[in-house]
């Protein structure tokens, strides 16, 4: 495995309206395989810095470095790219295609993928039998429960393989059992796989299976704990 961190982000500034500073000089690094929580009360920029981190806003200021590729220098057109096939967004709302099957929404990341895969659809199914969803492929978003429709995005994140996952409280609607199921399969795939995963959480048991915590405050990242 390479030994150069998969995420550097070096003093990230982002100035909103009104002069609202969400990020004041955030960085933080994150080693390929790690586990790394964001806490912090809400307004103290952990979301703003999941969106630069995604390639889904740009920083005033500062630099970001995802896999050896500085993205902050990438043009528009770029970024795309670099989202669908290095990065996983798992975001608080589910964002699921409301006339697509649970199957369709987590094949739906595939398509966009060239080459395409050769089995969009069963890589598609294998995901979703790991989140527990093996016998819900051909509901629709509205057959299910908030807790489902969120196992079908962390899915649908996964699918691709992506180097880097940033979730956004990913167990925020999911019951202990389903909560504790995700957390043991982020864990095997950063050993199995080498993916890294960054999650901006309030609940303490995501927090137990972290490599590290980052502390966010005013804007800026503080000193990290292990998890």
């Amino acid at each position: 495995m390479s030994t150069q961190p998969l995420l550097v982000a070096e003093g990230l500034v982002k100035i909103y309206p009104m002069g609202v500073r969400a990020l004041d000089g955030a960085s933080l690094t994150v080693g390929r395989g790690e586990i790394v929580g964001i806490m912090g009360r809400s307004g103290s920029g952990k979301s703003t810095l999941l969106h630069i981190l995604g390639c889904l806003d740009r920083p005033d200021a500062g630099r970001v470095w995802i896999d050896g590729v500085e993205v902050t220098r990438l043009a528009d057109a770029a970024l795309p790219a670099v989202r669908l096939r290095r990065l996983g967004f798992i975001f608080q709302a589910h964002n699921l295609v409301p006339t697509l099957t649970a199957l369709e929404n987590v094949a739906l990341p595939l398509r966009y993928l060239r080459p395409r895969p050769a089995n969009p659809y069963e890589r598609a199914r294998t995901m979703l039998e790991a989140v527990g969803l093996g016998d819900r492929l051909h509901h629709l978003p509205g057959q299910l429960s908030g807790g489902q429709q969120q196992r079908v995005a962390i899915a649908r994140a996964l699918v691709n393989n992506p180097a880097l996952v940033l979730a956004d409280e990913p167990t925020g609607a999911l019951d202990s059992q389903n909560a504790r199921a995700l957390l043991r399969l982020m864990r095997r795939l950063a050993q199995e796989r080498g993916q890294t995963f960054v999650v901006v959480t309030h609940d303490p048991v995501v927090g137990q299976v972290c490599d590290r915590i980052y502390r966010m405050e005013d804007g800026r990242v503080l000193a990290t704990a292990a998890g």
